[in-house]
Order: structure tokens, then sequence, then C-alpha cells
């Protein structure tokens, strides 16, 4: 086994003794927990499927095995291997990734020798929902195997925050019934990361006069727009809707779990303020990573798209939108 932390030893211990959801902060080392549980069951007496990777995510896996002298490697089959050749692998052992449409037609039409697959890894498993694929594969796995196991990885935390008892249904749709949290603020985490610190250095740029006054402006426009959405509805929390919290990269998620619940209520200004408060956090964002004639392109394309024009709520009118464009001008001027 590849040398691991000690946090990381116990999460692996963990998860390898008992079926479960693994949920890590991002940044704790999933996929070395990952490519451990691929190193061991990398046996030809063991037949492990591996879901929801793509080809980049393979070759890494692969690469890191192939780097530790790992025999077999884990093989891919795609739509390029025969029905009768997928058959032929299934038999030989070992670890394979597949694309959860080969499985199912192979689960269906009993090419895989299900009651001999020893277990399911399922990586990227807050991706998992009761209407996919990887889903149906597992339900038609865990039907005839009982005994098989399933292991799933996430390291997606926020993503499980969305909709009504979203890491219940996910666990459902895994068969699974223990869950390991593992967050950045563990008591293992926090003692392991605290021997080796780092030096951050902070380096700060000035914005320019033009570029500030851009973004004065653009505050303006969404605190105009979150006023009318409080305006609109009751259902938003005013202490969360902010221009404070609008900055930050969480804001959709934070507007998505309060109105998707009553979502098809809405009027349809309220919806349009939805899009206008995302169409002005995207200019925001952009105003400092593009250069001017860009950035003045992509919001005069807002300004002067028809659908956009007749669509808005009215920021386009306010007096801070007349500044914005004023001031987006001169910037492009040396």
């Amino acid at each position: 086994m590849r040398t691991l932390l000690e946090y990381e030893s116990q999460i692996f211990l963990d998860a390898f003794h008992e079926d479960g959801l693994l949920v890590m902060a991002k940044g704790l080392g999933i996929d070395r927990i990952f490519v451990n549980f691929l190193k061991v069951y990398c046996d030809p007496a063991n037949l492990v499927l591996v879901l929801n990777t793509n080809a980049k995510e393979e070759e890494y896996f692969t690469e890191q095995l192939d780097k530790e002298n790992i025999k077999p490697l884990p093989r891919t089959i795609t739509n390029e291997v025969g029905a009768n050749e997928r058959q032929k692998v299934y038999l030989q052992g070992g670890v394979l990734f597949l694309t959860s449409r080969i499985l199912v037609v192979d689960f269906l039409t009993e090419r895989v020798p299900v009651e001999h697959i020893s277990g399911i890894l399922v990586y990227k498993a807050h991706r998992i929902e009761e209407s996919c694929q990887e889903a149906f594969i597992l339900r038609l796995y865990r039907q005839k195997n009982k005994t098989g196991f399933i292991k799933a990885f996430s390291d997606s935390p926020y993503a499980f925050t969305t909709g009504y008892s979203h890491v219940e249904r996910t666990m459902k749709n895994l068969f699974v019934r223990n869950l390991y949290l593992w967050p950045r603020y563990h008591a293992s985490v926090v003692a392991n990361l605290e021997q080796h610190k780092v030096d951050v250095v902070e380096i700060q740029v000035q914005l320019t006069s033009a570029t500030l006054a851009c973004q004065t402006a653009l505050l303006d426009l969404i605190n105009a727009c979150i006023q009318e959405l409080k305006r609109c509805t009751t259902a938003i929390d005013a202490e969360e809707v902010t221009v404070e919290n609008a900055i930050g990269k969480a804001f959709d998620k934070i507007i998505r779990f309060q109105l998707d619940p009553v979502w098809h209520q809405l009027s349809s200004k309220t919806r349009q303020l939805v899009s206008d408060l995302k169409t002005l956090r995207l200019i925001l964002r952009h105003m400092t990573q593009y250069d001017s004639v860009t950035f003045f392109s992509m919001v005069n394309s807002v300004k002067t798209n028809e659908k956009a024009f007749g669509q808005n709520t009215g920021w386009l009118f306010l007096d801070a939108a007349d500044s914005l464009f004023v001031v987006m001008s001169a910037r492009m001027i040396p």
C-alpha cells in the first residue's frame, strides 16, 4: 500500500471494513484513498467494477498504479470492445473501468457473472440520482448479489446540501448504510496538517479607478436586483441574500436551495430576477479576468442582445447601468 498520512489510513480502514458512502472535504486526498482501494483489488481472483470515472481519471489512476508496479493493471471497457470479448474480460477478473451504458446492457443480457462480482466502487457519488443509470446498475447488482461490497466516494460535500434529504436519497440509491464524514476540521486531519504548515504569501493588486468604478456600478445593480427580489417573494432569507454574499461562489446555491421548493409558484419576474443576478455576477467575475476590450464586448452583447433587452427586469435602465457602460467604454481608451 502506498504511504498514507495517519488520517488517510484511518479513512481507508473504516471504508474497507464496512461498506458506505465516504464524503471528504476537497483537497484531503480522496484520489489517494481511491488508488489504494484499486491497488487492493487488482487481482484476478477479484472482479471489481468501477463506475462514474472519465477517461482522464482512469488514465491517472492507472498511471499511479503502474508507478508502483501493480499487476495486472485495471482495464477499460468501451464501446469498441465487442460483446463476446467483454464476457471473456469479465471472467478474467481484476479491476474494470466501465461506462454505465455498457454495463446496463451487459447486466440485462446476463453477460456479467453477477454472482462472481466482488464489489463495485463508485467515484463522484454525489452525482448518483435515482433516475441515473448507475443507480439502476446498483439495483440490478444488489438483487442478484447480496454479499458483494459497494463503496462510494465523494469530495464534494456541498453537492449534498441541495434539495431535501439528498444524503439519505443518495445512500438509498447506493444501497449502503454507513456514512463516513471527513471535514477539514476533523481532529485527525487538523493534527496531521498542523505538522506541515505552509507559508502563504498574499499579494494584492490595486484596481484602477476605472475598474473600481465598474465594480461599484455592478454592485449597485446587484443590490437593486436583490432588493427587488425580496419585494417579489418572501421565500428567501433576507439575512443570507445580501450583496456581500452575492460576491461569493456559493450564492447561486443559496438562492437555488431557498427557491427550488417553490420555484413553480414564482412569477416570471421573480425568475427573471434570479437570472439577472446570475448574469451580473458573471460580469463582475469577468471584470478582473478579461482585458478591457473583451470585457466591453461581453457586456455590450448583453446590452444589445434583443432577447436579454426585452426580458430583463429593468436593471439596464438604471443610472448604475449607464455609469457602467460609460466607464467601460472609457477603459478602452489609453
